[in-house]
């Protein structure tokens, strides 16, 4: 709305003379907020919020998280809503302790990795299974249909509240040993982080090892792992080139994160709050896809220093791509099938798998038996 000029008489400090003040402009649209009129965050009652997050090298923290907990949330709220926000690094934590920590109460909100939590409820691991899509859209498909169920089993089993879910980027092989086909993977030690992963790279002769991010690198250069598995975004901005010289195009999964609340702190919140985390969650979710499918093609940029490097660091030297044949994707495709969907299928349960096959299966066109 257009401001409007008024005027108005004022008494003069002289006899009591009234004198002409100074025009005012006065912005309509300010007037009816400043009087009391419809602002959501302005009804929002003051909290501080104890916040975990991912690793810092990574984009999705740099680029999404921190901007959006330490900017986003506070202006929004004109600072009804302030956060102390922290990586994995800074709390000395590794991943797979968070969602635990989350339910015990030592945070309010955390990130953590989806599939770190497989052990305990198999549905977690359901929306990365290696080798099986390449395609973002796709892969946000399947996560729509399975959000429901995944958040009723965090609720249930963890005690935690989901707010978000996302990828980090797609996942793929970064080796230091000579790599031109699958058949190359066989013998060498490769660092995964989920039991499909690891299924996979020894359906194809190789040893899975397990290996926290932050310790990758000096493993690496130790030869405690000859490849690494990670996004193509994530591995880059970490330096991984500088101990790889191959990166393999086999699809190894997203690595789903989400943002979850402890439960019983979420539910001590006004509606309200809750009303506007969630709305702001939800736009975060939003740059989060955004942030992940843009950096699928710019992490192969950088590392293999061909096109625009725009987030990320131009690896020097340049590293190898090395891309599958149709006969290759069809093998890690089998092996997926006996290998590692058989064994989940036994794990998660008939109505599990049924709950997979209809939101998951259906959208890339794969069945899991449950026998």
């Amino acid at each position: 709305m257009s401001a409007r000029s008024v005027q108005f008489d004022c008494p003069s400090k002289q006899e009591g003379k009234l004198i002409r003040c100074k025009t005012l402009a006065v912005s309509l649209a300010s007037l009816a907020l400043f009087i009391g009129g419809p602002c959501a965050a302005q009804d929002i009652p003051s909290v501080n919020l104890k916040v975990s997050g991912g690793n810092r090298t990574q984009n999705q923290f740099r680029l999404v998280e921190v901007p959006f907990f330490t900017k986003q949330l506070p202006e929004a709220s004109d600072g009804a809503v302030t956060v102390n926000f922290s990586s994995l690094e800074d709390l000395g934590i590794q991943g797979p302790e968070v969602l635990r920590l989350l339910g015990m109460g030592m945070f309010d909100m955390s990130e953590g990795t989806l599939s770190y939590m497989a052990g305990e409820a198999p549905l977690f691991e359901s929306l990365d299974f290696p080798g099986l899509t390449s395609d973002i859209d796709q892969q946000r498909k399947m996560a729509e249909g399975l959000k429901p169920e995944i958040a009723k089993t965090m609720k249930a089993k963890f005690g935690v509240k989901l707010l978000s879910l996302a990828p980090i980027a797609l996942q793929v092989l970064y080796c230091n040993k000579p790599v031109s086909s699958l058949a190359d993977i066989k013998g060498l030690k490769v660092r995964t982080f989920n039991r499909g992963m690891a299924q996979l790279v020894e359906g194809l002769g190789a040893q899975s090892v397990n290996i926290p991010f932050a310790e990758v690198v000096p493993a690496m250069e130790r030869g405690v792992a000859d490849c690494a598995i990670t996004a193509t975004s994530a591995g880059n901005t970490a330096r991984w080139w500088e101990v790889s010289d191959h990166l393999v195009m086999l699809p190894m999964g997203w690595s789903m994160i989400f943002f979850g609340a402890n439960a019983d702190n979420w539910n001590k919140l006004p509606e309200k709050t809750q009303a506007f985390l969630e709305k702001q969650f939800s736009d975060m979710e939003d740059k989060q896809w955004a942030q992940a499918k843009a950096d699928v093609q710019d992490g192969i940029n950088c590392n293999t220093g061909k096109g625009t490097c725009k987030n990320g660091i131009e690896a020097k030297p340049a590293m190898k791509l090395v891309t599958l044949t149709s006969d290759e994707k069809d093998h890690a495709r089998e092996i997926l099938t006996k290998n590692v969907l058989s064994d989940w299928a036994k794990r998660c349960g008939s109505d599990c798998v049924s709950q997979w096959n209809e939101n998951a299966g259906k959208v890339v066109g794969v069945h899991v038996s449950d026998n």
